[in-house]
């Protein structure tokens, strides 16, 4: 007998209820090379989800395809903030690949964000081919470096007043977001932290340390008493036939002002049994190789993305920044994936405020919304994007204008994995 095609079951996009939890988050599980998550995992993750900014695809009574978002607060050049959609929990079932099931999550998920009345979203890709095409641009790097204790010496003593305090990771919640809240305005791209998130960090799971030990929590005091600072990190022993060679391995580190930076670093480079100190996420500006006696020593073993940024309210979003001087562009800002972002916009801005409303003048920039995401922290330069072809300079000088317009010092950064 022939045999018979089977009715085409519909996709439907659908917001998952507290009861779907695990299945909505298997295939992104999935994606990520496990699955049948445990549930410690499940667990960290429900802690920190939110049911209401989720979406998904079910093909039948299958989930096949997840999309989440947290709601954070990003920090903006000039130190102000702005509500950002961060997008997350990102995954399509092997099965049902190449189908369009991604595309449709991210349509709807950028009406919900806009609906919300937020005018960025952003994300830390899992690949860097994957979300250009929706807007998003790479807007902030890092820089992986690391520094032999033997070769670590000072110009300058650091000279902070306060003191250094181990804190055990079961109480060092509150400390740690005291400190962190008093430094996030400092660099463009830092996110807002949750209490969730804390929470999460330090249950400091045994498959998030890759070897290493437990979470170290090191905390500055200042002269007040109050939390101006601190350091986290795990130590990986080893040894060899002279002694111990372990290495420490530095997971954040804020400081409200620079000889508390110092005084971290210092500490973190003068722990006992140690050869060397690795910082896994760390500015591309990292200021430590200044302090330094010999700062070649301090070696740059990886650079790449972390935040991308994507910009849905133009006039919103440009006009809550600052700019580095004083000056006036107008922007074609060409938005494939979703038109009603783009327009031409006029920008009037610098260190005291900006204003950019739409106009129908002749643009002297022509951009993607992928472009804009780039550079809106001020993290890649107009000039590169230029060269690259990807941005189209309509009036003689305007990229060079730009660019003083646009750059951010120090360099946008962002540690905050979602």
């Amino acid at each position: 007998m022939p045999v018979q095609d089977c009715p085409a079951v519909p996709l439907e996009l659908r917001v998952p209820t507290e009861d779907d939890f695990a299945d909505f988050l298997r295939p992104v599980f999935g994606a990520f090379g496990e699955p049948d998550p445990s549930a410690e995992s499940l667990d960290d993750e429900r802690l920190v989800w939110e049911p209401e900014r989720s979406l998904g695809v079910v093909d039948g009574d299958e989930w096949v395809g997840a999309a989440g978002a947290f709601s954070f607060d990003l920090t903006v050049p000039g130190g102000g903030t702005m509500a950002m959609a961060g997008v997350t929990m990102v995954g399509v079932a092997a099965t049902h690949r190449r189908q369009g099931l991604l595309r449709r999550m991210m349509e709807r998920q950028l009406d919900d964000i806009v609906d919300r009345g937020e005018a960025l979203a952003g994300l830390t890709a899992s690949e860097t081919s994957i979300y250009g095409r929706y807007g998003y641009g790479w807007a902030t790097g890092y820089a992986a470096v690391e520094l032999e204790t033997a070769r670590s010496a000072f110009r300058v003593p650091p000279q902070a007043p306060g003191r250094l305090r181990m804190v055990q990771a079961a109480e060092a919640a509150g400390p740690l977001a005291e400190a962190y809240e008093r430094c996030r305005r400092q660099r463009a791209g830092t996110l807002s932290r949750s209490d969730r998130y804390w929470e999460q960090k330090l249950r400091d799971r045994e498959r998030r340390r890759n070897g290493a030990s437990a979470l170290y929590v090191v905390l500055h005091e200042g002269a007040d008493g109050r939390p101006d600072g601190y350091a986290t990190y795990r130590v990986k022993s080893a040894w060899n036939d002279v002694g111990s060679a372990s290495t420490v391995i530095v997971t954040d580190l804020v400081a409200a002002d620079h000889d508390v930076y110092a005084v971290l670093w210092r500490y973190l480079l003068d722990i006992d049994l140690v050869t060397k100190v690795v910082g896994q996420v760390r500015p591309v500006d990292e200021p430590l190789r200044w302090r330094l006696v010999e700062p070649r020593r301090l070696r740059t073993t990886g650079l790449g993305d972390y935040l991308w940024v994507r910009v849905l309210d133009v006039p919103t979003a440009l006009g809550a920044r600052r700019y580095a001087v004083p000056d006036g562009l107008v922007l074609e800002v060409v938005d494939e994936f979703r038109p009603a972002s783009g327009g031409r916009f006029r920008l009037d801005g610098g260190p005291d405020g900006a204003e950019c409303t739409p106009t129908d003048a002749t643009p002297d920039l022509t951009l993607g919304a992928e472009e804009l995401g780039c550079i809106y922290l001020g993290g890649v330069a107009l000039r590169d994007l230029a060269a690259a072809g990807r941005i189209e300079e309509c009036t003689p000088g305007a990229v060079a204008r730009a660019d003083a317009l646009f750059t951010t010092t120090p360099a946008p950064f962002n540690a905050t994995m979602f």
